[in-house]
This record gives C-alpha cells, structure tokens and sequence, in this order.
C-alpha cells in the first residue's frame, strides 16, 4: 500500500506558455495546480515524489468566484518536471529570447523583436 497526498497551488504566469500536453498556446494568468504525490519509503526524512499535476483551465466565467460548476472547466494532465521548466521559463528574465522564440513558434507576439 502506498501513502498519496493531492497537494493544491496557485501558479502565475506572467506570458503566453506552451505545454507538451495542450495544442498551441495558453494565455498568461493565474491557474490551479494540483499535485499528486505519494510517500517516497526509502528516503531517510518524510519526503514525497510527485506523480503528476492537474492544471485547472477556466472558462472566462471562472467559477472560482462563483462557486458554481461551470461545464467549460477543462483539466490538463500535466508531468510536473514540464510544469516547473515551464514555470522556469516564464519567471527567468534572462531567458526572454528563448521564451519569445517558443510565443512565435506557436503563433503568439512575443513581447520584443528579439525572437
């Protein structure tokens, strides 16, 4: 028997982003993240893997403010290492040329002319 947890988060991204996971790009914003982990035995302090993550793709009458069930809420299966290297790219103003590459590359405007 293995010991799971369901960890929750509230990302933000500040650019349009791209997941291996979803067709094209996704629009900068605040998105829910929740996190699948279960308890690595083996490791000699409490500590726990992390299987997958589930982004939460809101439909522009975002429910989370209305506490209503919204039929346009898609859920994204998301592999946490792309999510973090995702989240990597964003945040990291010495990767802008790379990150405007992959907006363009996806049909996006990247913010400068440097791509």
């Amino acid at each position: 028997m293995s010991i799971t947890r369901t960890t929750h988060r509230t990302v933000t991204f500040f650019h349009p982003f791209h997941l291996s996971c979803h067709d094209g790009l996704l629009p900068a914003g605040e998105y829910d993240v929740d996190t699948l982990e279960k308890l690595d035995t083996e490791a000699a302090t409490r500590s726990y893997i992390k299987l997958e993550c589930h982004l939460h793709l809101w439909s522009d009458g975002d429910t989370r403010r209305t506490g209503k069930q919204d039929q346009g809420e898609k859920v994204l299966t998301v592999n946490p290492r792309d999510l973090e290297a995702v989240l990597a790219l964003d945040s990291d103003p010495l990767r802008e040329d790379e990150r405007n590459k992959m907006i363009k590359s996806f049909g996006g405007l990247p913010e400068n002319d440097a791509a």
